[in-house]
């Protein structure tokens, strides 16, 4: 068929005007030529075959692909002689006679590519230009594998066949890693493993041609490449670490399986996981002593442990609570806290932390303190061992006790107490103190009573139990009983007579004594007694029953020797004020100051009463343990009529009057000087001449007035002594209207000097008088006879007259009443010889003596006693007036 196409084609015409329809048919031509020559070329081998191992002896090269990349298959088309070239390449694959790839470069200088075989599906491209040239097959497969021979046909020298070996590697597919026991290890986390232990760890890979190698790597180094081919498609490597030590906690282990160089191996990695052993535990601080019944927070470190070790906290044999654990994020560290409360046994314990781990066996470590306590000392008294202190101790005997000391640290210091006050060492008051002994010699009963020692050290002070010494003696009186009894007439007294006695199982004796008679025994029906206590029942009917009671008291020890003594006095009302005085005076306030009697027997109080003159309304009411009163907050310019009495239990005394008047408030009063300015202007050159004259013809009158109120008074007054007082031998008083009598006459006497006119007092002092009287008026109205004195204002004592009969009275020159002098002076001149009826109640003197009160005087009622001053005389001693000028 070539043949009869070729001469056709020869034999063409080639017009010059279709050049370009020539060069077209060129170009077919030349593909035509192409085609009969490959036919016949394959007819050729069609017919002739290729023999085996024709080309066994030809150059074999290798190549190797991987999967899916690009196969390379190198083909020299270099002619070895100069100028020649190749003008044919045909590829074949294995021991096939049809090419699937042919380049035909006969007069065409590019050449022309053409693939015949449909399995690469056009993956395949030649490089002619490449030195050597290449055949690429991209995206190779499995199938791809195989010998490839290249034929290269030259213009001049021989065709050229070349081999290539083409191998496509298939990369393993997966790994799987597995433990000792074929498990598959989850989450690629290996463990945990006990420190110390060994671990089997098996990588396999799965799939790959050729079959891959499995590694173990570990730090980017492989550190087991031993693989074991299970099967076609199976490769392992197993990897054993003998001893786990800390350093492979978190360590990454990675398998890798790779059958080439040109891609990346597979790989797949683990973390081990693994128990640690605790490194240290350590109590926090120092061991140092801790004081007993306090409050510690002691901490256990527990360093290196994993996970968290269980912490246990130990006093010797014996497991404590109350402590709680805390782990750092790390779970390095773990800090135990415990609350420690020791206690004094707690003393030489061993106290210690121990960690733990339950998966690790035999893991335990601890640490501890021998635990020194401090404590208060604990101190215990008792009794020495020389004596046998069961029994009684008696009076007399020496005592010694032992004071038994447990301290930490041990004292500095050891006291004793007696009730609880501290003992000194005196031996010569029979008290020997040696640090912990004590020794009372020859006791008393003063040193019966509660004993115990006390230990000082830096924790505090331990007191001992108390040890009660209990000495055995006879009866005694009780210190504080009450011994004077105020009792009055027919009245009923209970007499308590408590004794100290040990034992306390008492009989009690009683005894009285009077005046008139021996001890007498009272009756054991007006006793009561119970153990150390006895009650008598005493009632004295006369004056004589009135004495001393004894009481004594017996028990087993013996006889009280000296009797318990009780005084019965005669108990009445107490005796009145006396001696009252205003000690200060002003517009709001009044001063004023007595002079107690007798209380009665009984404790007194003092009471004062304050009206307004004229009137019946209480102002104030004052009481007082003392006849002392300051009387504040009183209005200005007003008298007041005072009563002054003295209470007890039995009543009250005869009250002490006293009439007193507050100064006028300056700030009301009117300065006259303003209004008579003008005139005294005038006058002013004969002041001192009227004066001089004034002085003059004052001190002639003064002289005058006084010789005559001398000489008559003095008459009157003994007209009236004689009036007033006449007493028998027997010293009776008279009769109570006599001495009213005598009271009146006075009286009048009184009125008649003050109304004497030859004295012109001011206007004023004259106003002050008649207040008073009318002041008194009132007074004077109460049911028994009494007599007043009129306190006058400081402007009359220059001009007061007194009566003889103040002759022995006593004035307080501090008050403003009367002047001492003149008084004197008239008793000097006329003494008083007569006495005053005791009814009449005279004031009684400082020097106990009595007078009728004047102007000037506080009346006060005579001193009499409970059951006596029957006898008593008011009359005065003889006419020598004393004053008290204080």
């Amino acid at each position: 068929m070539c043949i009869k196409l070729c001469p056709g084609m020869a034999g063409m015409g080639r017009p010059a005007w279709k050049v370009e329809k020539r060069k077209r048919s060129v170009m077919a031509f030349r593909t035509l030529i192409v085609l009969c020559g490959l036919s016949a070329a394959l007819l050729v081998e069609g017919t002739s075959g290729v023999k085996d191992g024709e080309y066994e002896n030809t150059p074999l090269h290798h190549s190797e692909a991987v999967q899916g990349t690009v196969g390379q298959l190198e083909c020299n088309i270099t002619s070895p002689i100069t100028g020649d070239r190749a003008i044919l390449v045909i590829w074949y694959k294995g021991a096939q006679t049809i090419p699937f790839y042919t380049f035909d470069a006969r007069d065409v200088r590019e050449g022309s590519h053409r693939s015949s075989n449909s399995s690469f599906d056009g993956r395949t491209n030649f490089y002619p230009n490449r030195a050597p040239a290449m055949l690429e097959i991209l995206q190779t497969k499995p199938t791809d594998s195989g010998i490839y021979r290249c034929r290269v046909d030259f213009h001049k020298s021989p065709t050229r066949n070349t081999r290539v070996q083409l191998t496509v590697i298939v990369p393993p597919e997966k790994l799987l890693i597995v433990d000792e026991k074929g498990s598959h290890i989850r989450h690629y986390i290996l463990g945990p493993y006990n420190e110390g232990a060994t671990i089997n760890i098996t990588c396999i890979s799965t799939g790959g041609r050729p079959l891959p190698k499995v590694q173990w790597w570990y730090e980017n180094k492989v550190i087991n490449n031993t693989s074991v081919v299970l099967s076609d498609k199976r490769v392992k490597n197993t990897l054993v670490l003998h001893r786990l030590e800390r350093k492979h906690l978190k360590s990454v282990f990675t398998c890798q399986a790779a059958n080439n160089n040109v891609t990346n191996p597979i790989s797949a990695s683990i973390t081990l996981d693994m128990n640690l052993r605790p490194l240290s535990v350590r109590l926090q601080g120092k061991n140092r002593p801790l004081s007993a019944n306090h409050t510690y927070d002691l901490q256990c470190e527990v360093l290196g442990s994993r996970p968290a070790p269980t912490i246990t906290w130990w006093k010797g044999s014996t497991q404590m609570r109350g402590h709680h654990e805390t782990t750092d994020p790390d779970g390095n560290i773990t800090v135990s806290i415990l609350s420690f409360r020791p206690t004094i046994d707690d003393k030489g314990k061993y106290l210690s932390c121990r960690a733990e781990m339950a998966v690790i066996p035999d893991a335990g470590k601890e640490d501890g303190w021998k635990l020194d306590i401090y404590h208060v000392p604990v101190v215990t008294l008792e009794y020495g061992t020389n004596y046998n202190y069961t029994s009684s101790i008696p009076e007399g005997v020496d005592v010694y006790f032992e004071c038994n000391i447990k301290s930490n640290p041990w004292v500095y210091k050891v006291i004793w107490r007696h009730y609880g006050k501290e003992l000194v060492n005196n031996p010569s008051e029979g008290v020997t103190v040696s640090n912990q002994s004590l020794v009372l010699q020859n006791v008393s009963r003063s040193r019966a009573g509660q004993y115990t020692c006390v230990g000082s050290n830096r924790e505090g002070d331990g007191e001992s139990n108390p040890v009660h010494l209990d000495i055995k003696f006879a009866p005694v009186c009780r210190p504080g009983l009450v011994t004077t009894y105020n009792v009055g007439r027919n009245e009923l007294a209970k007499i308590v007579c408590e004794l100290e006695a040990n034992p306390s199982n008492v009989t009690f004796t009683w005894k009285y004594n009077t005046s008139v008679s021996e001890s007498l025994d009272i009756p054991a029906s007006e006793v009561l007694s119970d153990r150390t206590k006895s009650v008598a029942h005493f009632k004295p009917v006369t004056e004589k029953d009135y004495g001393t009671l004894l009481c004594w008291g017996r028990n087993e020890i013996g006889a009280q020797t000296e009797p318990c003594l009780f005084n019965l006095i005669p108990a009445g009302k107490p005796d009145p004020l006396s001696n009252c005085t205003i000690l200060n005076q002003t517009f709001d306030m009044l001063q004023i100051e007595c002079l107690e009697g007798y209380d009665g027997g009984l404790p007194q109080v003092f009471q004062i009463e304050l009206y307004v003159i004229g009137s019946r309304q209480q102002i104030t009411s004052i009481k007082s343990t003392s006849p002392s009163f300051d009387l504040k907050g009183l209005e200005p310019g007003v008298g007041y009529n005072i009563i002054l009495t003295a209470k007890n239990s039995k009543g009250s005394s005869d009250p002490t009057y006293l009439q007193a008047f507050t100064l006028k408030n300056p700030e009301k009063q009117t300065d006259l000087s303003l209004v008579y300015s003008p005139a005294l202007l005038q006058i002013k050159p004969f002041i001192g001449t009227l004066l001089g004259v004034v002085a003059a013809l004052i001190s002639i009158a003064s002289i005058i007035v006084c010789v005559t109120r001398l000489r008559g008074s003095a008459g009157r007054d003994r007209d009236c002594g004689s009036n007033m007082s006449t007493n028998d031998a027997s010293g009776i008083s008279q009769s109570i209207p006599d001495a009213d009598l005598a009271r009146e006459q006075c009286n009048g006497s009184i009125d008649s000097i003050e109304k004497n006119p030859d004295i012109i007092p001011q206007a004023i002092l004259t106003h002050r008088l008649e207040e008073d009287e009318k002041a008194f008026e009132w007074l004077n109205n109460a049911a028994h006879p009494r007599l007043y004195a009129t306190a006058a204002m400081a402007e009359q004592q220059s001009g007061g007259m007194l009566p003889p009969s103040a002759a022995t009275a006593t004035y307080d020159t501090r008050a403003f009443y009367a002047l001492a002098r003149d008084v004197q002076q008239q008793q000097q001149q006329h003494p008083q010889q007569n006495c005053m009826q005791q009814n009449v109640y005279p004031v009684a003197s400082s020097d106990g003596q009595s007078y009728i009160p004047m102007h000037g005087t506080i009346i006060s009622t005579p001193i009499i006693g409970g059951y006596g001053n029957d006898g008593h005389k008011v009359c005065p001693p003889a006419p020598q007036a004393r004053f008290d000028l204080r």
